[in-house]
């Protein structure tokens, strides 16, 4: 299996400097842009908002989404959009072509090669607002991490920032350079001003609830994520209780915990009406999920930034924080930045969530302070600001 792991790589590190010279001699073709996110799998995030608006506001450039799954070009023909397989012959011929290549993970998102001198030049958007280290400032790791990453530094003409201190978390999560790090505020975000919540939750149908409650954490390198981690789980009670109070809880389980969810609480959670499971195959956007939701239940995911513009109640349940410390780490101390409640039983749960709907916002005060050191701009517009610094690329 090693073997065969080293051939391959080596393969498509040859194709990669073949691409890369062949794509220094092919001229561009003025205004082609390419997108792609999630390794060229899905269609969303930053890139997928930021296509949405260049397709629909910007004639003069041709945008073009890149993939590798058959779904996502069935999602994109039903939008009338441009799409491409990223590993047929067309797909290849305008990887060499294009002036732009826009991701949200990585180069390879939309292209199957790395770039020399920028040609084509990759807009790095980012998946959001680092909470946690990046693979280059974590030990122990295998080392094709941390070569993703030192490929995404040296590719990237830009990234993008929400504000000058999450600049410079990003600049530590991925030392760019502060200087390659443009102020725009992130696509996505754009959403969370243009939904109306009960829209979207007629969407997924959960407008019959009066409370909807998002339960997002992030993933563990070392094992599945549990979900109400609590010596007192009780989903009886909790049914129960959410029923009483007319709750939904909404939970969308980290993509790299997909896989994984053939466990037990995931087979019987299901049983319970008021318990509603949305994965990125029904909701590409995870930012759709935040406009439609009145609370937010996370842990260490960098989400919640997201959610201070909504200036909604958090609950965060970091239920291994010293584990989690030491095998991943944070790039600011974690108490500093995540004001909510933090319950540790599910009893305590129950009585923090109580207090939310009784309209108790404790932490208010304190999301707003973050909200504003986060969030430059409280406003729709950063798909027209970061339009605008690539139009600055191509001129």
């Amino acid at each position: 299996m090693r073997i065969k792991y080293y051939i391959r790589l080596i393969v498509m590190e040859t194709f990669s400097l073949f691409m890369g010279i062949l794509a220094l001699i092919v001229p561009k073709q003025r205004g082609l842009i390419l997108f792609g996110s999630f390794s060229a799998e899905r269609f969303g995030d930053n890139s997928a908002v930021l296509y949405n608006y260049i397709r629909e506001n910007h004639p003069e450039f041709t945008a073009i989404w890149m993939t590798n799954n058959d779904q996502v070009v069935e999602e994109i023909k039903q939008l009338s959009g441009l799409v491409l397989k990223r590993r047929t012959l067309r797909g290849i011929w305008l990887s060499l072509r294009a002036e732009v290549v826009v991701s949200s993970h990585g180069i390879k998102d939309a292209i199957m090669f790395e770039p020399f001198s920028h040609r084509p030049k990759l807009v790095y958007l980012g998946h959001g607002i680092p909470l946690k280290k990046g693979w280059i400032g974590i030990d122990n790791i295998p080392a094709r991490f941390k070569r993703a990453s030192l490929k995404k530094i040296r590719c990237s003409t830009f990234m993008i920032s929400s504000s000058e201190f999450t600049a410079q978390l990003q600049n530590n999560f991925l030392p760019i350079g502060k200087d390659k790090i443009k102020i725009t505020g992130l696509p996505r975000n754009d959403i969370l001003f243009e939904l109306e919540k009960n829209t979207i939750q007629k969407k997924y149908d959960i407008n019959e609830f009066e409370h909807v409650i998002l339960y997002t954490p992030t993933f563990r390198n070392w094992e599945l994520t549990r979900f109400f981690p609590f010596a007192d789980y009780d989903i009886k009670q909790l049914n129960e209780f959410c029923k009483l109070n007319e709750i939904c809880f909404v939970l969308r389980p980290h993509h790299v915990d997909l896989k994984k969810m053939n466990s037990e609480f995931w087979k019987e959670i299901k049983e319970y009406l008021n318990f509603k499971i949305i994965t990125h195959d029904r909701c590409s956007n995870v930012n759709e999920l935040l406009a439609a939701s009145d609370c937010l239940i996370t842990d260490y995911s960098s989400i919640y930034y997201d959610y201070l513009l909504l200036d909604r109640p958090i609950v965060f349940i970091p239920y291994d924080l010293k584990t989690y410390q030491k095998k991943h780490g944070f790039l600011v101390d974690y108490d500093s930045v995540s004001f909510g409640y933090k319950p540790i039983t599910q009893k305590e749960l129950l009585r923090n969530i109580k207090q939310i709907i009784d309209g108790n916002d404790e932490y208010k005060s304190l999301r707003n302070e973050l909200k504003n050191k986060i969030h430059v701009f409280h406003d729709a517009n950063a798909c027209c600001r970061v339009t605008k610094e690539i139009e600055e690329l191509i001129k």
